[in-house]
């Protein structure tokens, strides 16, 4: 019985939020707005309800109810503002790379600065290139929400500045890059398409990068891929079955890793420690952000293994406070050199 009452009440949702749609599309905003905030009373969890309620009052320039309802989403799902959910649903909110630039001022290397041409991502495909001089490469592993908190052209810049060839993948399974990037196959056959395209780039030097989400695919992957540096920045690193207790952030995400990404496979400590190669692992992270440092703890004391506590922050947004405090383009320089 409960099963049909909640099949009745997804029917109900589904077609509440076609005739929202239709409303909102006709240019009927009360009307839509309305349904939007009536899906929001059926679905609480869902953040979704309360950004389209927001569009709507702004196309109807209520523009103080829709900062205040603006405010109480960002309150209420701090971490939407960094989800695609937000780009799709608010896309004239979404930070553009002029002022990511402006908040990150100096850091960022300006247009005198690059040697190569940063990458375009026109398309959100998920490899995309930007081939440097050098015969050095990084494997950029975005996070759920496909960037690196900035666009990928400004995060490029990075990169572009010490003529390294750059590598962003993107993760459409949403299962931390351990089943593969789905234009290039499963685990091992992106392995083997990694190893190709870097062969035929003429790259003799592997690091791998990740942020958020994506740091979990930077750790694994650079161990197979027996690169040089390892680096996470507010990586979840601990992934094994204890760790929704204590990580409850993304439970469906954990859920879905359990059962389709096996144990063996997301133990990278028992990796890290089995590997015999001279890769080094570098975690930056916020030392007061509790599930952060839960992770990082987790590769504490393990080979080749460093932690970078970031002080006083309580944030998961370890790459970008290091680009705010002018540290990223030092690490850069320093993890990978500005000469082959």
């Amino acid at each position: 019985m409960a099963a049909d009452t909640d099949d009745d009440k997804t029917q109900a949702a589904d077609q509440l939020h076609r005739t929202a749609h239709a409303a909102e599309t006709g240019g009927d905003f009360d009307r839509a707005l309305g349904f939007y905030r009536a899906l929001g009373q059926i679905d609480p969890t869902n953040p979704k309800w309360a950004l389209d309620a927001v569009r709507v009052l702004r196309k109807s320039e209520r523009e103080s109810e829709a900062a205040e309802a603006l405010k109480a989403a960002l309150r209420k799902w701090p971490k939407v503002f960094d989800s695609e959910l937000f780009r799709k649903s608010l896309p004239n909110l979404v930070p553009t790379e002029d002022k990511h630039r402006k908040a990150l001022g100096d850091d960022v290397p300006g247009d005198e600065a690059l040697k190569r041409a940063v990458v375009s991502d026109e398309d959100n495909a998920d490899v995309i290139v930007g081939r440097g001089g050098r015969k050095t490469a990084v494997l950029v592993f975005t996070g759920l929400a496909d960037r690196m908190v900035m666009p990928l052209p400004l995060f490029d810049r990075y990169l572009a500045e010490l003529d390294i060839t750059s590598i962003f993948l993107r993760d459409s399974k949403r299962l931390g890059y351990f089943t593969g990037v789905s234009s290039l196959g499963d685990y091992d056959e992106t392995i083997a398409a990694l190893k190709d395209r870097l062969s035929d780039l003429g790259v003799t030097r592997v690091h791998t990068l990740g942020n958020s989400a994506g740091g979990m695919g930077a750790v694994s992957y650079g161990l197979d891929l027996g690169a040089n540096q390892i680096i996470g920045f507010s990586a979840p690193v601990s992934l094994l079955d204890k760790v929704a207790q204590i990580d409850r952030r993304t439970a469906v995400f954990n859920e879905r890793l359990m059962k389709y990404v096996p144990e063996p496979r997301r133990d990278l400590r028992a990796r890290i420690d089995a590997h015999t190669g001279d890769t080094h692992v570098q975690l930056f992270y916020g030392e007061e952000m509790p599930e952060d440092r839960f992770h990082a703890a987790a590769l504490e004391g393990a080979r080749n293994v460093s932690l970078h506590p970031l002080k006083g922050m309580a944030g998961h947004g370890a790459l970008f406070s290091m680009a705010q405090s002018g540290k990223l383009r030092t690490l850069f320089r320093e993890s990978f050199g500005e000469t082959d």
